[in-house]
């Protein structure tokens, strides 16, 4: 694919039946099988294995390898990576939420995605004054309880999308990394600590009314990252 292309593959889980289930643990490897089989609750089951199935079929796209020959390995940071990618540096991220999964897929360079349920019982004011910067908590003190929801899962998943897409892992300061989304929706990063924040493009979408999703990607040339959407899985 392009360097400036990424693809972002959504899907919704709510609906999927017992077989779709089944045939998407079908791809997993052992290790995702017995991490499947860990989960108490059915949906974070069926939603962990949907993720997983999704992406291997993404990279499985165009492609004569079947989705389960896949193999992933982590860095020290816990950044999964292909370690037989053959020189292609792919690079990818995936995330899953309750009836929301979705994957970013790309050969331009990092890539980290996030996808939240808006419907998720969180106390906005208490996780905002001790994760985020104090503009962000300030802003999002001064909104009504709907609006302050919704920004709230915006700049989480911002977050969050920025720190798969480094590789930092959890232990990353959410604070240190302010974001500020204007009017139109544009959104810049104030990161002194994140080296070459110029070279950072990211995206807010909306898969469905429930959810929020953003995407981070660096940039490997002077052309902005092209973003192609799919929803559903490829061969859906």
């Amino acid at each position: 694919m392009p360097p400036h292309d990424v693809h972002v593959f959504f899907r919704e889980t709510g609906s999927l039946s017992e077989t779709a289930i089944a045939t998407a643990v079908s791809t997993l490897s052992p290790d995702e099988k017995a991490q499947f089989a860990r989960f108490y609750f059915a949906r974070d089951a069926r939603d962990y294995a949907a993720a997983h199935a999704l992406l291997r079929a993404v990279l499985s796209r165009n492609t004569d390898r079947r989705p389960e020959s896949w193999r992933f390995e982590k860095t020290p940071q816990g950044k999964p990576y292909l370690p037989d990618d053959n020189g292609a540096s792919t690079f990818f991220s995936l995330s899953h939420t309750h009836g929301m999964v979705a994957c970013a897929v790309t050969s331009g360079g990092d890539v980290g995605i996030d996808v939240e349920s808006l419907e998720r019982d969180v106390n906005v004011l208490d996780i905002s004054a001790r994760f985020f910067s104090r503009a962000e908590a300030q802003l999002l003190a001064e909104l009504d309880p709907e609006s302050r929801c919704r920004r709230f899962f915006d700049l989480w998943t911002l977050k969050e999308a920025l720190v798969k897409a480094i590789g930092g892992g959890l232990a990353e300061s959410l604070a240190s990394l302010a974001f500020t989304i204007d009017a139109a929706g544009h959104v810049t990063l104030d990161a002194p600590a994140v080296v070459g924040t110029d070279a950072w493009e990211f995206r807010l979408l909306v898969p469905g009314p429930k959810h929020r999703l953003a995407v981070a990607m660096r940039r490997s040339s002077a052309e902005p990252a092209q973003l192609i959407l799919h929803s559903g899985a490829p061969d859906a």
